[in-house]
């Protein structure tokens, strides 16, 4: 996955322009078709230079040279940084609640193992800390000073518990775990502690050696079956088995 490729370029159809834009309750929609597209670059090429420089570096005049702005452009729609901030942080938990809307549907996933709707998620949630890793660095340094962003991870923390929970709950007599509610909150708790722990440090270690992505995908995978006592080797019929993908959403 591209991490600079995440949201539409500003050549997206008008229509889509104006959906995003007002989309966003942090900034006054605007209400030209072109303001709305404007303030989508700003957006897009401040998300892009966050990634490629870190937040203290990524300066105004510099965003709106990528965007094709002007610096009394960005001042007309935004105060400052911080307020561009929290637009770009609304903006990226509307695009994860659309993620986990499309991967926690049940067409998706009918008569797939556990195991593989498990890691399908799993990869999901790792490909998109990684794809995002420098905005969501951001967010998180900035959080103690924007507590909306605090609880809003946290009400989307909680909506994803509550999706798989709704996806599983008609398998629950494969768990063996007493409390299958239990086991998928503190689960959905403990990847996602893990997810900005990678985002902090750039890297995952345990001890003196370095985890990739696909071993991470694959150890919190084993760590939920095994916590939630789901049998790995339990499986769907073959000719009717998914994998991840098979019938993603558009």
């Amino acid at each position: 996955m591209n991490p600079h490729s995440t949201h539409a370029s500003s050549s997206s159809s008008p229509a889509s322009a104006e959906a995003r834009a007002k989309s966003l309750g942090s900034v006054a929609t605007p209400k030209q078709l072109r303001s709305q597209q404007t303030l989508i670059r700003i957006l897009d090429a401040a998300e892009q230079l966050i990634a490629e420089e870190g937040l203290a570096d990524a300066s105004i005049p510099e965003i709106v040279r990528r965007a094709g702005s002007s610096v009394g452009g960005f001042y007309a729609r935004f105060r400052g940084k911080n307020e561009m901030l929290r637009a770009l942080e609304e903006r990226f938990f509307d695009d994860l609640r659309q993620r986990v809307e499309n991967l926690t549907d049940p067409e998706r996933w009918v008569a797939a193992p556990i195991e593989s709707i498990l890691r399908g998620c799993v990869q999901e949630l790792v490909d998109t800390f990684r794809s995002r890793e420098g905005l969501i660095r951001a967010f998180t340094f900035r959080a103690g000073q924007a507590r909306k962003f605090v609880e809003e991870d946290r009400q989307f923390r909680a909506g994803v518990s509550q999706r798989l929970t709704a996806l599983f709950a008609s398998r629950f007599d494969e768990f063996n775990h007493p409390d299958p509610e239990l086991a998928i909150e503190l689960a959905v708790q403990l990847a996602f502690g893990l997810m900005h722990q990678l985002v902090i440090s750039g890297e995952f270690r345990v001890g003196e050696r370095r985890l990739t992505d696909d071993n991470l995908v694959d150890e919190l995978t084993r760590n939920f079956l095994a916590y939630a006592g789901v049998d790995a080797q339990r499986s769907a019929p073959e000719d009717t088995s998914l994998r991840p993908g098979d019938r993603s959403p558009q």
